[in-house]
């Protein structure tokens, strides 16, 4: 649902709790710009209005988005309803379906993974070993000898725990090593050329016995690390290098297969999980869901663009998407190096941004929006997410610029008309066969609104996408209940040091110290705004000092002589527009 936006300023130039301030942003709606309209016609005449409606909106230079949907079909109109309810139904039963394969297949790369971790190490230990007698041959033996006992030890261990476990009661090292405590100590220490059971008794000082039991073992150990092992190892590994990226390759496969199904569910939205779409049906004393053949679905569409006025005190950047730095586009410190980090890491890879008709664009009123849109959706908005909503409507002014459009031409301007259409579109199919379709908008609403509101719009839309996404995920154990990746939550599960623990609060007073500052510059404007005030009361008039931003100040004077009538314009070109297609009496659409 989407969020409430910060309205104003207000007519009389008050500065009032809620309300934006001159300067600050303007948001007015007009209460002559809202409109409730109620059309009925033929089946199919309504929905070939809307859609037709969504289709002029771009000739005349509007960008629309659908930002909030929902339908409800009762089960006696059952064509309908076996095309959406139903529907639904049956992507809920591939979901499972599909997630109990994804679950299987996890599993299968788990078992795989487990044995390829395994054998990886017993590799590492040939590899080891190699890379120390390659050593050794280039003279640096010390280094070189090092490595090839390292991982020979291992081996031996492996050998003794493994293998020569199995060879019988009395024989093994194990269970001789009562009658010579050493042996296991000295059979570590034998070389490949020890298998003379006379020079292991000298050389090591031990019995010739003992040494016969040592040569022999050692010539089992040589000729099953060699000839073996060593190739049952390598061929093994070669197998689950293969498996694992045959399995790694299914689960993706299944995961991909189950977004469009989680999509396509997610965006089935039945109006009785909505409470304000059950409360609005309550309003139909026709809707008879047990009998009446009947279906409902709503839709709001948001649609703006920018419109150019001349300007009274200042004038809007001459210079269409140049490149700023990114703390002149309103980025604190720590955004500004989210922002740095390279793209593979979600960022940009550097610290300049395009610049849009009024910098800096991420100003409080934005920020207070993002909180807003946050709270709503469930979501964590980044500075990356705010960069995204600023893409979006660069990337609509630069399309403007190229003139690559076939479409009406942006006008370099922060200042946009926006309008706001429910629509509700009702279809009845009645015993005798007749059907019926009704739409109505309450209500049509128009509005003047800033560069700032309008991101507040974009990073909305950004949101929704960013929760859809969340959503999958979650479905998909691939994010926790907050959206937060894998890696995230077991960054959060991590045991932290004294130390780290002390750069958290350094942090956390680091932000203490710019919140002060941040007061202290809300001071120094309340003294200036006190001092208009102060002025006014004396009949001199002093926008310019009760101005809180770089937007228009004056609303009583510009925003609602010149602002307003081209608010009136767009607004009037939709209810034409509906009204004509109905032949309303008295209606012209031109």
């Amino acid at each position: 649902m989407p969020v409430k936006y910060p309205e104003g300023p207000d007519s009389y130039g008050e500065i009032r709790p809620g309300k934006l301030k001159p300067g600050e942003g303007i948001n007015a709606f007009p209460v002559e710009r809202e409109e409730y309209i109620d059309l009925t016609g033929p089946f199919g005449k309504g929905q070939e209005t809307t859609t037709f409606l969504m289709f002029q909106f771009p000739r005349w230079g509007f960008e629309r988005w659908k930002i909030e949907e929902w339908v409800e079909v009762t089960p006696a109109f059952q064509q309908y309803y076996q095309l959406t309810i139903q529907q639904k139904q049956q992507i809920e039963q591939q979901i499972k379906s599909g997630l109990a394969s994804a679950t299987q297949a996890v599993s299968d790369l788990e078992l795989v993974s487990h044995d390829f971790r395994k054998y990886r190490e017993f590799m590492d230990l040939f590899t080891m070993m190699d890379k120390g007698s390659k050593l050794i041959k280039e003279g640096k033996k010390d280094q070189g000898t090092e490595l090839k006992n390292r991982g020979e030890q291992t081996l031996k261990s492996i050998f003794i725990d493994q293998v020569d476990i199995h060879t019988g009661e009395g024989v093994a090292l194990r269970s001789i090593a009562s009658r010579w405590p050493t042996i296991i100590a000295d059979f570590m220490q034998l070389k490949d050329g020890d298998i003379d059971f006379k020079k292991i008794a000298s050389g090591y000082k031990i019995s010739e016995a003992e040494g016969v039991i040592l040569a022999t073992k050692n010539k089992l150990f040589v000729e099953w690390r060699d000839r073996l092992f060593r190739l049952t190892v390598e061929e093994r590994y070669s197998t689950l290098v293969a498996l694992v990226q045959a399995r790694k390759r299914s689960v993706d496969e299944y995961k991909n297969m189950l977004r469009p199904l989680m999509a396509r569910y997610k965006m089935l939205n039945e109006g009785l999980s909505d409470k304000k779409a059950m409360h609005l049906m309550r309003k139909f004393p026709f809707w008879r869901p047990e009998s009446q053949a009947m279906s409902s679905d709503f839709v709001k569409v948001w649609a703006w663009k920018p419109v150019a006025f001349a300007e009274k005190y200042k004038a809007t950047r001459q210079n269409p998407l140049d490149e700023i730095h990114l703390a002149l586009a309103g980025f604190a410190e720590e955004e500004i190096e989210l922002l740095k980090k390279t793209k593979e890491e979600g960022g940009l890879g550097k610290d300049t941004v395009k610049a849009l008709p009024v910098e800096p664009s991420i100003d409080s009123v934005f920020r207070t929006i993002a909180k807003e849109v946050e709270s709503e959706y469930k979501v964590k908005l980044t500075a990356i997410d705010w960069q995204a909503a600023r893409q979006m409507m660069i990337d609509r002014f630069e399309t403007s610029a190229k003139a690559a459009s076939s479409f009406e031409t942006w006008v370099w301007s922060p200042y946009f008309v926006f309008l706001e259409i429910p629509i509700m579109r009702t279809v009845l199919r009645f015993p005798s066969g007749t059907e019926m379709e009704n739409i109505f908008c309450d209500d049509i609403r128009a509005a003047a609104q800033t560069q700032n509101i309008i991101l507040g719009h974009y990073l909305e839309l950004v949101a929704r996408d960013k929760q859809l996404d969340n959503y999958i995920s979650q479905m998909l154990g691939e994010a926790g209940a907050k959206g937060e990746t894998i890696d995230q939550l077991i960054k959060e599960l991590e045991w932290k040091t004294e130390e780290e623990k002390k750069e958290t609060t350094e942090k956390n007073k680091t932000a203490e110290i710019q919140k002060k500052i941040g007061q202290a510059k809300g001071q120094a404007k309340a003294v200036r705004v006190g001092v208009g005030k102060t002025l006014e009361a004396f009949g001199i008039k002093s926008a310019f000092l009760r101005g809180e931003g770089p937007y228009e100040l004056a609303f009583r004077d510009r925003v609602s002589k010149y602002f307003m009538p081209e608010v009136a314009e767009a607004y009037n070109a939709v209810i034409n527009y509906l009204k004509a297609a109905y032949q309303v009496p008295g209606s012209r659409f031109l």
